[in-house]
């Protein structure tokens, strides 16, 4: 443990700080309140306070409050050395955040029994520590998997549902581009039919994988929308440009060159898109967002599907 002796006569303090590191602990000198508050705000890693309680200046009733409002969330245990036994004077001292009260001359068989006492509630607040540094990383990591798709490994439903809606208003807020691709895998309930589930299975994680390359900035999301959909969300993306990321993405998943003998669109498995933007106006909301994508997309299957089409509908410039 690291102690801080905070003691004004240097004698005493020789001798506590004895005591402190027989025990085997790193000791820490103050001369005065106004020192013990300084140090222990600039070390910020004190295990224990020894606490003189009359020194000059700030004494170790006012150093003792001001520690523990500092410190409101992260106890340190604080024993009280003093001359006085009164009740009133013991109970002040307690009042004020000290948990455990001595009387000088300090007796170094009760001291180092106090000091080994407070080492088992240093391991302890330290195992606590690392637990609930553990379970941080564990809820983080059981965060990001409720954000993925068990599949595919892209980002789920709800990861998509909650970035639109920041998207959206941020769009709105800047004025800024706010471009949506929605995808669909052609043909795909022949492809299970005539290749089994298994196999549809790896060809959803190829196709998701094919997509997601085309994408490389930490704004881009790539999502898995249902079923053989998926929606690519582009923060800041102008229609033309997300237009030509739907043409990439077409020729990533063709390049894949999975056979599918039961398409009407290509020899091998193909993808739909529809693509739509706004520009920050007011009166759109996520809904007409993708309805003018999901249009698009029907349009695109409309006219035999394996291509991009663009949802016109109140988009600028496309009037």
């Amino acid at each position: 443990m690291k102690v801080l002796v905070a003691e004004d006569t240097r004698s005493i303090r020789m001798i506590v700080g004895a005591t402190v590191t027989e025990a085997g602990h790193q000791v820490v000198e103050a001369c005065n309140g106004d020192e013990a508050i300084r140090l222990y705000k600039e070390m910020n890693d004190i295990d224990l306070i020894l606490m003189d309680a009359e020194m000059p200046g700030i004494d170790g009733f006012e150093a003792t409050r001001a520690i523990r409002d500092y410190s409101e969330d992260d106890w340190v245990p604080i024993v009280f050395l003093s001359a006085h036994n009164e009740d009133d004077y013991v109970q002040r001292a307690l009042d004020t955040g000290a948990d455990v009260y001595l009387q000088k001359p300090i007796n170094s068989v009760q001291l180092l029994g106090q000091i080994r006492a407070m080492e088992r509630i240093a391991a302890m607040k330290a195992r606590l520590s690392e637990i609930n540094h553990e379970l941080q990383q564990v809820n983080s990591v059981l965060e990001s998997m409720a954000k993925i798709d068990g599949l595919t490994q892209v980002s789920n439903r709800r990861s998509f549902d909650e970035r639109i809606e920041i998207e959206l208003a941020r769009c709105k807020r800047n004025q800024s581009p706010l471009s949506i691709i929605l995808c669909d895998i052609d043909c795909f309930k022949q492809y299970n039919d005539t290749y089994g589930h298994l196999a549809g299975d790896n060809c959803l994680k190829k196709v998701a994988k094919a997509i997601e390359r085309n994408f490389g900035r930490a704004t881009d999301l790539v999502a898995r929308y249902g079923g053989e959909e998926f929606v690519v969300l582009l923060p800041d993306t102008p229609v033309e440009d997300a237009f030509k990321k739907a043409e990439s993405m077409l020729t990533a998943v063709t390049d894949l060159k999975i056979p599918h003998r039961k398409s009407v669109a290509h020899d091998f498995v193909s993808i739909s898109l529809g693509v739509a933007c706004m520009y920050g106006e007011k009166d759109t909301s996520r809904t007409d967002l993708i309805s003018k994508a999901d249009e698009a997309l029907y349009q695109a299957k409309e006219n035999g599907r394996n291509q991009a089409q663009l949802g016109l509908i109140g988009i600028k410039g496309y009037e």
